[in-house]
C-alpha cells in the first residue's frame, strides 16, 4: 500500500511540474515586459533623444489622414501647435511677379560668339537615390526630362474614381509619369475622383481655388517654364500657364532653399514626390519610397529640398506623398509604392512626359 501511495504521489508531482514552468514563464515574461516598458517611458519622456523622437512622430502623423493621433505623442501643447503652424502655413514665395506685362528694354547689340554644337540630350535620364541619415534611410528615383515642353498634367475623366498611373499611361502613351494633386482620402480609402485645389489642363481652368487656403499653385507654361506661388487660376492662365495643380509646400524658389536651417520634424518622415526645374529648363520628377523597413523609411522635406538643391534645381515643390507616391517609366514601376496594392492609388491627375 505504501509503495502504491508513493507511486501516485510521484505521478501527481510529475503532472504539476509543467504548470510550474508555465507559471514561471508567465512571471518572467510579465517582469520583462514591465521592465522594457519602464525603460521605454524613461527614454521617451526623460531624455532629449526621446523628446526628438516624439516630435518626429507627431510631425509624421500631422501630415497624414491620421493627424488626430498626434496629441497622443504627449508633446507640450506649444510644441504641437508650432508643428501644426509650420505645416498649415508654410512660407510661400511667388516665382514670378504678379504683373505679366514687363517694360520693354531697348535691344543692345551683343557680340556673336560661335559655340560648337552640343551633343543631343536624351529626353529622359533616371538617377538612383540611396541615402543613409544614420537614424533612418531612404531610396528613390530622380527622372530628368530635357525638354520641358513634353511635360503635361494628365487628368482623369472618370466620375466614380480616379485613374491608376498605369491607366494614365495607357490613355496618353506617357513615357514617364508621377502622381500630382492631393485628394479627399478618408481613412486611406479615397478614390481620387476629385483633386484638391486648382486644376488647369491645356490652358482651361477645370477647377479654381482660394490661394489663401494653404495650397500653393505649381504650373508649367507653354514655353516650358515652371511657375509656383500664391496665384489664382485666372492669374496663372494670364501668365501663359498651360497646365497647373496645387499642393504644398514649396521646396526651392528662384534658387532659395526654403527648408534650409528649418527644423525637419514638422513634416515628419514620409514617402515623397516632388517636381522641379533646373536653370537650363530641365524638369525633374522625384519619388522617395517610404514606410518600408528594410527598403526605405522615407524622407523629410529638408532631405527633399537638400537633394534637389545639390542637383542644381532652382524651383521645386512637393506633390502629394504617402501611399500616392509612385513613378513609372516606359510603363513599368521603378519605385516601390507603400500602397498595399502594387499598382498604387487611384489619382485625380498626374505629371507625365508625353
Amino acid at each position: 500500500m505504501q509503495t502504491l501511495s508513493r507511486a501516485r504521489s510521484r505521478k501527481l508531482a510529475t503532472r504539476k511540474r509543467p504548470w510550474r514552468w508555465v507559471k514561471r514563464l508567465i512571471l518572467v515574461s510579465a517582469l520583462t515586459c514591465t521592465t522594457l516598458a519602464l525603460i521605454g517611458i524613461i527614454f521617451l519622456f526623460g531624455t532629449r533623444s526621446g523628446e526628438e523622437l516624439r516630435e518626429w512622430a507627431a510631425g509624421t502623423l500631422l501630415t497624414t489622414q491620421h493627424d488626430y493621433w498626434a496629441p497622443y505623442t504627449f508633446l507640450p501643447e506649444e510644441k504641437l501647435n508650432a508643428l501644426k503652424q509650420q505645416i498649415r502655413n508654410p512660407e510661400v514665395i511667388n516665382s514670378e511677379p504678379d504683373e505679366t506685362a514687363k517694360p520693354e528694354e531697348s535691344p543692345q547689340e551683343q557680340p556673336v560668339v560661335e559655340t560648337p554644337p552640343e551633343k543631343p540630350k536624351q529626353l529622359i535620364e533616371v538617377e538612383d537615390i540611396d541615402v543613409s541619415k544614420g537614424n533612418y534611410y531612404f531610396k528613390g528615383k530622380i527622372m530628368y526630362i530635357s525638354d520641358p515642353k513634353r511635360v503635361q498634367l494628365v487628368v482623369t475623366n472618370r466620375k466614380d474614381r480616379g485613374d491608376l498611373l498605369d491607366e494614365f499611361v495607357k490613355k496618353t502613351n506617357a513615357i514617364g509619369i508621377v502622381n500630382a494633386s492631393g485628394f479627399a482620402d478618408p481613412d486611406g480609402y479615397g478614390k481620387g475622383a476629385k483633386a484638391y485645389g486648382v486644376v488647369i489642363h491645356d490652358g482651361k481652368i477645370l477647377q479654381g481655388y482660394n490661394p489663401k487656403s494653404g495650397e500653393t499653385a505649381l504650373g508649367i507654361t507653354y514655353d516650358g517654364k515652371l511657375i509656383t506661388g500664391s496665384y489664382t487660376a485666372e492669374q496663372l492662365v494670364k501668365m501663359g500657364v498651360r497646365d497647373a495643380m496645387s499642393f504644398r509646400p514649396q521646396l526651392i524658389v528662384n534658387g532659395k532653399n526654403l527648408f534650409k536651417d528649418k527644423p525637419a520634424k514638422s513634416w515628419g518622415i514620409q514617402p515623397r514626390t516632388a517636381i522641379g526645374q533646373k536653370a537650363d529648363g530641365t524638369i525633374v520628377f522625384v519619388v522617395i519610397d517610404g514606410r518600408q523597413p528594410g527598403h526605405s523609411i522615407g524622407a523629410s522635406m529638408n532631405d527633399l529640398a537638400e537633394l534637389l538643391e545639390e542637383r542644381g534645381i532652382v524651383t521645386a515643390m512637393a506633390m502629394d506623398g504617402g501611399s500616392s507616391s509612385m513613378m513609372l517609366y516606359n510603363g513599368e514601376a521603378i519605385t516601390k509604392t507603400s500602397c498595399p496594392y502594387y499598382r498604387g492609388r487611384y489619382l485625380p491627375n498626374a505629371w507625365a512626359v508625353i
